[in-house]
């Protein structure tokens, strides 16, 4: 039993004597080379005349820019519609004589507001109820714009407008109307809706109707241009309430 345990401290000694203390920090290496100038094309840290491309008389960093790469073809003109690189008669559309970009402008855009203006003493009074007949009411446009309707009163000075649904207390009348293929209805009623046969007064000229197509709602970039076509219409937005909730407001 003795052998194996001197055998054990004679290692351990053994281990204990190769663990000697850290040397010196040894000697800083020596710098490497510096790297060369871009403008040194063959590398042989000189400033060769050649190598000053800008003929400057100086050596640096502007003599490493390279020279401007070729130009490329020039485009087509906005106005040369089959790309042949001529003045086509055809394609001086505004016929002044010259191509340039005035020749690149096209039709105005239009909103895509129509106006339809009716005689209301074409309509058919069934007691409290006006049928008008508009051809122009397809199936197709009740389903691709939004209608809406307006009085005209047209007296010597100037002319009156109501918007409908609406109603005047002072005529004891309030106004709704319904619309179908081919037809528009103004259903007439007292001003606080507890008499649905008045009769008609007669009292109103024209029925206007202005159709505004829902694409053009949908698109916001519109809006001050069906505004405006609706002003051209002689429609007052700014008392049209009827207007607000295609235009965002409250």
């Amino acid at each position: 039993m003795r052998t194996p345990l001197l055998i054990l401290l004679a290692l351990s000694l053994i281990l204990m004597s190769c663990s000697g203390e850290d040397g010196d920090v040894g000697p800083q290496g020596e710098s490497g080379e510096n790297g060369y100038h871009c403008w040194d094309t063959n590398t042989n840290r000189s400033n060769d005349p050649e190598e000053d491309t800008n003929d400057d008389g100086e050596w640096n960093n502007l003599d490493c820019i390279g020279m401007d790469g070729l130009n490329g073809e020039n485009g087509i003109n906005c106005w040369d519609l089959d790309a042949d690189f001529m003045n086509d008669p055809e394609e001086d559309t505004n016929e002044d004589g010259k191509w340039d970009v005035t020749d690149c402008q096209g039709a105005d855009g239009n909103a895509d507001v129509q106006k339809i203006i009716l005689d209301l003493n074409d309509a058919d009074i069934y007691f409290s109820i006006l049928e008008l007949a508009v051809p122009e009411l397809t199936p197709e446009i009740l389903q691709e714009y939004v209608l809406l309707f307006h009085f005209e009163y047209v007296s010597i000075d100037a002319s009156s407008y109501l918007p409908l649904p609406g109603g005047l207390a002072q005529w004891d009348r309030s106004y709704n109307v319904a619309f179908a293929p081919g037809f528009v209805y103004i259903i007439v009623s007292n001003f606080d809706g507890s008499d649905t046969d008045p009769g008609w007064l007669g009292e109103w000229d024209f029925l206007h109707i202005t159709l505004i197509k829902i694409s053009a709602l949908e698109d916001k970039g519109q809006t001050a241009q069906i505004q405006k076509a609706l002003m051209e219409a002689d429609i007052v937005i700014e008392d049209y309430k009827a207007l607000s909730p295609y235009f965002g407001k409250e």
